[in-house]
Formats: C-alpha cells, structure tokens, sequence
C-alpha cells in the first residue's frame, strides 16, 4: 500500500458525489486514507456521508474558521485540504503557510488569483487585459441610459444569489434601490451557457479542460448538463487558466457560446464547481490525478480522454439522522452546495 492520504473537504454541504469520486480515488490508487467533511451545520448532507464529519464557523467569519481548519488537519493528520465554497477561498489562500507547517497541502490558487475571480470587477478587467471576450461592465448612470435588457449581480456574489435580468430601466432603478450589497452591472449575453472545468494540477499548468452545456439550474447549481467537445472552448479556456497563472487544482469557468460560434467569458471561479462529477465521470478524474500529484507521481492524462456528449441527470437522495445525531434544528442548513 502505498502513503497515507487523508482529504478534507471543506463546506460539503451536498457535495457526496464529489466526496465520493476522492473515496473511490483513493481505493483504484490502493492508497490508505480517509475523507472527512466539515461544514458550520451537521444538517449538511455530505457531512454524514463523509468517513467523520467535523462542525466548524462559517466560512465568513475568517481567522477563527481558519483556526478550526488547521486544528483539524493536525489532529487527523490531513495531507490535502479541498475547498469548496467562494467565501473561504481568501483567507485560505493567504494562511496556506499555516496548513503548510501543520503538514497539509490546501488545493488553492494563490491569493491574487483568488482576488481576481471574486472580484467580478477584478475579472472583467483581467479578460479584457489579456484580450479574452466577457460582456461589458457598465456604472449605474451609463447603465441607466444603455441598451436592454441588462444584468445585474452581487460584485463578491457567490452561487448565483441575486441575480437578476433587467429587461427596462424601471427594473434597473428598483434593484438597484433594493440591492442589499454592491452590484455590478454588465451588458445582457444572448447565447448557450457553458461551464467549463480546467484541471491545473499542482504546478499550475491547464492540461485538461472539459466543457459542459447547462441545461436546467436549480438555485444556482446546475441539474442537468451535458459534456460538449468544443474545440473553441477549450482552447480558450485552457489559455485564460494558463494567462492567470499560480492556479492549482481545479478551476471552474463559465462562458457563453454565441451564435457567431464566439466564447464570451463571464465568471472565474478557482474551486471545484457544483457539476465537476459529470467531468469526472465523463473520464477527466480529477480526485485521482491529484492524489497522484500529491504523492510525487505523474499521473497519465490524456487531454482528450473524456466522454463527449456524456448527460447527467441529478437527483435528491435522502440521508436519514436522528435529531439528536444532527445535533438539533436550530441554525443554518449547511453549505448550499
């Protein structure tokens, strides 16, 4: 048998499918390790699924959920520290010493790649610098006069939450009145959306990327998509992840392909995204390159190894706990991912 190798998934909220793929990863490599799960609720589902689950801050709250986390990766001997959710991707890049020391790795760009794909501001302007297409960001005076419909979204937004369509200028004066936070406006896109998961391992190096056209999303995860082997796509994508540069693990792109076959880049997210199991399945398997890398291998990827027109179709499964083992009601729902 070869290292141990044990993984911590960070936010699992409703990540078992992913969870998995690092389970079975694990196994197929004949390497001893176990896969944990922390999140700020035991009502999150993965979290019961995981081989120990461990109750943690939220994600927001900084120093003191960074402190649980290295806590955690010392007592269990954590060699890999997978995050999951937008809101912890800062302070986890700018602490990845203190994992270092405590023996982990954290699969995380660095902190000024994760400043950049936060930031939608910092991203329209990174895609326009560097010659990639992405709509127009707009200030909410020119807004007023531009050409609708538009689109508005939460500027450090995270899973689709507030977003919305702005098809007159009354509705863009009502959300912008009613906006809880700071907005960014941006030049409505007409085209088919794309997710697209581009593996830079660990040295940041964008060897695989796998598209995949979203179908149907449910509060801002997708439910139904389809893997699409379009040349186009790939070749950009592989080229912003190259042109960000310090990226590690995965990095999840969105864009939208045109009627005029353009690609026109729209979010930048340095994280697993919700619909990485259909790619994985499809045959780009990410959990177990990484753990190969981890270890010092060179795992044998085939950029083109994956499963073109591959549909996945997701569904609810229920886990079932007592109250007493969810630890009460009371509190948030866990991660929503």
């Amino acid at each position: 048998m070869a290292d141990e190798v044990n993984i911590l998934l960070t936010c699992i909220g409703r990540r078992v499918s992913l969870l998995e793929s690092f389970r079975d990863a694990l196994a197929e490599l004949g390497v001893k390790g176990r896969v944990y799960g922390a999140d700020h609720s035991r009502l999150a589902a993965a979290f019961h699924r995981a081989d120990e689950g461990f109750v943690v801050p939220l994600a927001r709250e900084g120093e003191p959920y960074v402190e649980a986390l290295v806590a955690i990766c010392k007592e269990r001997e954590i060699a890999l520290l997978v995050p999951l959710l937008d809101w912890e991707l800062q302070n986890l890049a700018e602490g990845r010493e203190r994992f270092e020391r405590a023996g982990t790795r954290v699969l995380i760009s660095s902190p000024q790649v994760v400043r950049i794909c936060r930031d939608k501001v910092r991203t329209f302007e990174f895609l326009k610098t560097h010659g990639f297409d992405t709509p127009d960001v707009l200030i909410y005076e020119k807004a007023l006069a531009a050409r609708f419909p538009l689109f508005m979204k939460p500027r450090y937004g995270s899973s689709a939450k507030d977003v919305h369509a702005i098809p007159d200028r009354e509705a863009l004066e009502f959300f912008q009145k009613t906006a809880a936070e700071e907005t960014v406006i941006q030049e409505f896109v007409d085209g088919r959306e794309h997710t697209v998961d581009v593996y830079a391992g660990l040295d940041g190096t964008a060897r695989v990327a796998v598209p995949r056209r979203r179908l149907k999303v449910r509060d801002g995860e997708v439910s139904k998509a389809v893997t699409v082997r379009h040349p186009e796509i790939i070749r950009r994508s592989m080229q912003l992840v190259e042109a960000l540069g310090e990226c590690a693990g995965v990095v999840t792109l969105q864009c939208f392909l045109t009627a005029d076959g353009g690609v026109r880049f729209i979010e930048i997210n340095p994280r697993f995204g919700g619909g990485v199991p259909l790619a994985i399945r499809a045959g780009a398997d990410f959990p177990r390159w990484l753990i190969e890398e981890h270890l010092g291998r060179r795992p044998d990827i085939d950029p083109e190894a994956w499963q073109d027109g591959l549909v996945m179709l997701r569904y609810d499964e229920a886990v079932f706990r007592s109250v007493e083992e969810v630890g009460g009601l009371s509190g948030a729902e866990g991660s929503d991912q």
